[in-house]
């Protein structure tokens, strides 16, 4: 069977890849739709195919992402002709989970003060900061990156909430809100943590009707999609100080323009969709998919299959 991949992943896992018994073939990443169809079976790559022309890849069964997110793809499409489709749930989530972590404490510690203090060798002290302990957080999903974020935030004896679309139980979460009961509990959280995927139920999820129901001084974190936050609505959430602050690894247009006034902004925090990253990100982006070609020459037990209906 033929894999059509990027030059990066072929570079990185062909040995692995080709000690399975498959063949590779690459494409350009800045010209992804330079040849119409590679005779391939499988693709294995992440936005980087955002744009390719799938309906000309005939003979296309599989797609591989090693990528959590799948927004850039034609699902309804997918869905059609019959391919099967995965993603690399569950394999970016410690690394997630600790930017989480990270961009909570940047803003209840000021750190972009203490930055330009220390750049400016300032010695300010100050007797007034804000507590993580105590407080109250609203995971707006409870996935795997919202179950590890959970866990690793237990230890600053904070209650943690999630919302699921029924509110059924899941651990480490203290309640679990469902759709009928959000807006009412809004109110009473401090942080407020997108951990939601990319669909058309959840565009705009958070958006200027609900941010009103949110808490004076709340806290909002997106480490999921850009497009589950109306943004126009967050920056005037933010310009009001409605919201304390933002931490934001996702954008609904990225690079987040440079216009945006986001980027200036003493209370938001911006990272370049980088939340999945660490020391072991290699091992990690490569997993699932290598599971799925191992089961494709075995016993098909794929995991990480998404369902078209649900977009996730």
């Amino acid at each position: 069977m033929k894999i059509l991949t990027t030059e990066r992943i072929a570079k990185k896992f062909g040995d692995v890849i080709r000690d399975l018994g498959y063949e590779i073939v690459t494409y350009d990443e800045n010209d992804v739709n330079a040849k119409e169809d590679y005779g391939e079976d499988i693709i294995i790559a992440s936005i980087k195919m955002r744009g390719m022309d799938i309906t000309k890849h005939k003979n296309l069964k599989y797609i591989f992402t090693i990528t959590v997110g799948i927004d850039y793809l034609d699902l309804d499409y997918l869905k059609e002709n019959n391919i099967l489709l995965t993603n690399n749930n569950g394999m970016y989530s410690e690394p997630i989970a600790e930017w989480v972590v990270y961009g909570l404490l940047q803003i209840e510690k000021q750190d972009r003060l203490n930055i330009k203090n220390q750049e400016n060798k300032i010695w300010k002290q100050r007797s007034h900061s804000f507590n993580l302990y105590g407080k109250k957080a609203l995971f707006l999903g409870t996935g795997s990156i919202a179950r590890a974020s959970a866990k690793r935030l237990r230890g600053f004896e904070m209650e943690l909430n999630g919302f699921n679309t029924n509110g059924r139980k899941v651990e480490p979460f203290t309640n679990v809100y469902s759709k009928d009961e959000l807006d009412d509990v809004l109110k009473d959280m401090d942080y407020v943590i997108m951990c939601l995927p990319g669909t058309e139920s959840t565009h705009h999820f958070l958006n200027k009707e609900r941010f009103e129901k949110m808490k004076d001084g709340a806290v909002v974190v997106n480490i999921s999609r850009g497009a589950t936050i109306d943004e126009e609505a967050l920056i005037d959430a933010l310009k009001s100080r409605k919201l304390k602050g933002a931490s934001l690894d996702v954008f609904e247009k990225e690079p987040l323009d440079k216009n945006s006034p986001l980027w200036e902004m003493d209370n938001v925090y911006i990272y370049p969709h980088i939340s999945f990253s660490s020391e072991d990100n290699e091992e990690r982006e490569f997993k699932s998919a290598l599971n799925n070609l191992k089961a494709l020459k075995g016993d098909g037990d794929f995991i990480n299959i998404i369902d078209f209906d649900k977009g996730y």
